[in-house]
């Protein structure tokens, strides 16, 4: 054998053996993580823990924290509402995300979306109101619309910084016949 060749399956049993380990890391790694993603989903306290962080707040009654997602740096929180399709969800970004609004409200549109199961809601805008998060003065958007099945949903959408500084955003969404506006707005009142 050449010296060139034995370089090259050195080089090609290196690279297979470094594969073999990661294999074996992912395979001993992955179900541990998937079954903590999986118990943080569904558990109120990791959700009050999580939005806690990122703003404080106080739950109007009927509402109650569900759980929460912590994924490479991405950080949910969901708290249920008054009606089964009604939740209120907090997120904070990486750092890195800060001015890109558009592809946070939509990974928060696809959260809600994959939380709930209303994968087709068509929304449009219909307003804006100027609150306080934080002691900042925060845009939140207000946009209406319908699901495939003619049901009429709101949604309330705002970028903010977190206690962090980090990008944070609010989401509101529910249906419009089961719309808790004093709810809702004992909850936005209580972020400043």
């Amino acid at each position: 054998m050449s010296r060139n060749t034995k370089i090259v399956v050195g080089i090609i049993a290196g690279i297979l053996g470094v594969c073999c380990i990661i294999a074996i890391v992912a395979a001993l790694l992955l179900p541990r993580m998937a079954e903590r993603f999986a118990q943080n989903v569904s558990d109120p306290a990791a959700a009050e823990e999580v939005a806690g962080s990122i703003v404080d707040y106080d739950l109007p009654s009927g509402y109650e924290e569900q759980g929460a997602m912590n994924f490479f740096g991405f950080r949910m929180a969901f708290i249920m509402g008054t009606s089964e399709q009604s939740m209120i969800m907090l997120a904070e970004f990486p750092a890195s995300m800060a001015g890109d609004e558009d592809q946070m409200q939509q990974q928060m549109r696809d959260a809600f979306a994959n939380q709930t199961g209303n994968q087709n809601v068509s929304l449009e805008f219909v307003g804006s109101e100027e609150v306080t998060i934080n002691d900042q003065k925060v845009t939140l958007g207000t946009y209406e619309g319908t699901d495939e099945n003619g049901t009429g949903f709101r949604q309330i959408l705002g970028v903010f910084e977190a206690k962090s500084g980090s990008p944070a955003m609010l989401m509101i969404m529910g249906p419009s016949d089961g719309w808790d506006e004093d709810g809702i707005s004992r909850f936005i009142d209580s972020l400043e």
